[in-house]
């Protein structure tokens, strides 16, 4: 739920002089949409209607307006991907890990806070002028704290908009009992992003149903 590790390390590795010469939001352009096109090879979509409508519905209850387009796609990796194109991608694993809608609003919060706060722009920006002092470790550095902030960016929507911000622990308590090869490894650790509640889990029979039919 993130600027990902995994595309920024695509990045880069196919990284050329060249790239320096352009423009920021030309390099960030073609960038998302090469990214974009190797997720789309590596993973086969699911199409769902209901699912695209859904999910863009409950972006648009929190006027997340530069979202446009949600897509499944079959992934034993629990993670989802937005680019800044506004297209948002979610694993079928972690689809079949929700609950409830305020679990899913967390996660497309999150995804949203990284176009909404220019995330992929800063870390491009990070890659082409690192400094001279241990650039890796730096423009890690960034990420974790992009991580940070779209989590505290998410929370503030959601409570803005009425969605309960506790549910998402319980989500996140079984993401942690999965084995650590299908975990994402581009967040926060979760042992640091799971917090106690009094509060039970809600259910919804109804979007359980719908989800395991993928």
């Amino acid at each position: 739920m993130a600027t990902k590790t995994y595309f920024i390390y695509l990045f880069l590795a196919t990284l050329s002089l060249s790239v320096f010469a352009k423009s920021d939001k030309q390099q960030l352009a073609e960038w998302t949409i090469e990214n974009e096109n190797k997720l789309l090879i590596n993973y086969p979509t699911i199409k769902s209607t209901w699912f695209e409508v859904t999910c863009l519905e409950l972006a648009k209850s929190m006027h997340f307006n530069q979202l446009n387009q949600c897509r499944l796609f079959k992934s034993d990796h629990i993670n989802a991907y937005v680019f800044n194109n506004g297209h948002v991608y979610f694993s079928s694993a972690m689809m079949a890990l929700i609950n409830n809608k305020h679990q899913w609003a967390s996660i497309l919060a999150h995804e949203n806070a990284h176009i909404e706060l220019q995330h992929y722009l800063k870390t491009l920006q990070k890659i082409k002028q690192p400094g001279f002092f241990f650039p890796k470790r730096k423009i890690k550095k960034l990420i974790r704290n992009n991580e940070q902030e779209a989590d505290n960016w998410s929370e503030k929507k959601l409570q803005e908009y009425g969605f309960q911000t506790n549910q998402i622990v319980f989500f996140l308590k079984r993401v942690k009992t999965i084995q650590a090869k299908n975990k994402s490894k581009t967040h926060l650790k979760l042992s640091k992003r799971i917090t106690t509640t009094k509060k039970p889990e809600i259910l919804d029979e109804h979007l359980r149903y719908k989800l395991s039919q993928f």
